[in-house]
This record gives structure tokens, C-alpha cells and sequence, in this order.
């Protein structure tokens, strides 16, 4: 069974948490750490880092609003991943937030990407951990991803609205990202 400990900037392992949050994800889609942790602060947000024993297994960030919750940021580390951490997080979000839907965005499969195979895997996890296509996909900055749910369905309404409370009202509008929504083929 995992530990969790809520993340400051003064958590024994920030540095190790901030190495695994930048070599994860693509510069592209990295927030600030310093927004991330004030952000943290709000009572719909949670970030998390999960342990096994002393070894920091991952990191999550959540953010919900009303009855939706969205893992913004995931992150194993390399050193430790197929090891089960991922599902067993996966089941803590589930059993956190029982009655919310919980959504993820993901880099949609291209062929022509060079990191399909990965996109593929990704997808695969996420469908075996009950998650299935929500219709709708985002596009930002090149990328277009695809956001998966579980234990309902969303409207690209909903997805806005709690990417604004996230946000906040001043820098949402220069941030607010072109979604479709499509017929859901869960």
C-alpha cells in the first residue's frame, strides 16, 4: 500500500519530485512549479506524491470542481514503473473522489508521431484502469490530446469550467484551449 504526502516546496524529496514533474512531461505542457504549488493550496486541488516504504514511487496533481475531477499531471518514476504503482494510484483517485467523474488528457494516437508506441501504451493503461474516450480532444500548441473518463461522461462545458476555477478568471482567457467535442465511443 502506497504513502501519501501532500507536496511543498519543502517536502524532503521536492527536488527529486521537480526532476521526475520536468523530465516527464514536454516542456510544452509543463505549468510553472511555483503556479503549481500555490495553486496546491486551493481546497480543489491536490498534489500528491506517493511512497512504497521510503522510495518516492510518483506524483499526482488533481484538480476538481462539482462532481469532476481531472489528474492533470501523473508521473512514475523510470525506475519503478511496471510495478503496479500507476493502477494503485489510479484506485486511490477512484476511491478519493467516489462520486466524480475522473477525466486525463492524453497525446492522441498519430501514426506519424514519433512517439506513438508510447501513445498507444499510455492509452492501453488507462483503458485497462476503466478509463474510455470522453469525445472530447484539445488542441494546444500543435498537440492534439484526448481526454479519457471514467464513471460518467463530460461536456466540453464542464471540462471548461474547471479548467477556469483551476485557472482563475484573469488567466484563463489567455490560456483557454480549442476543445471538440465528438460522439462518444466509449
Amino acid at each position: 500500500m502506497l504513502k501519501i504526502h501532500p507536496i511543498t516546496k519543502d517536502s524532503k524529496d521536492f527536488q527529486m519530485i521537480e526532476t521526475l514533474y520536468t523530465s516527464t512531461f514536454p516542456e510544452a505542457e509543463q505549468a510553472p512549479m511555483w503556479f503549481l504549488l500555490r495553486r496546491a493550496k486551493k481546497d480543489h486541488v491536490e498534489f500528491n506524491a506517493y511512497y512504497d516504504g521510503d522510495v518516492l514511487a510518483g506524483f499526482t496533481y488533481l484538480i476538481s470542481h462539482e462532481t469532476l475531477t481531472l489528474v492533470m499531471y501523473i508521473a512514475i518514476d523510470a525506475n519503478h514503473r511496471s510495478k503496479g504503482y500507476g493502477s494503485q494510484i489510479m484506485n486511490y483517485i477512484r476511491e478519493a473522489y467516489p462520486n466524480n467523474r475522473i477525466i486525463l488528457n492524453i497525446e492522441m494516437e498519430d501514426e506519424n508521431s514519433e512517439n506513438n508506441a508510447q501513445r498507444k501504451k499510455r492509452k492501453q493503461f488507462y483503458i485497462r484502469n476503466g478509463y474510455g474516450s470522453s469525445g472530447i480532444f484539445l488542441e494546444m500548441k500543435g498537440v492534439t490530446y484526448e481526454a479519457l473518463i471514467s464513471n460518467g461522461d463530460c461536456t466540453v462545458r464542464e471540462f471548461l469550467a474547471l479548467n477556469k476555477k483551476f485557472m482563475g478568471s484573469l488567466l484563463f482567457p489567455f490560456i483557454k484551449p480549442k476543445l471538440i467535442q465528438r460522439p462518444n465511443n466509449h
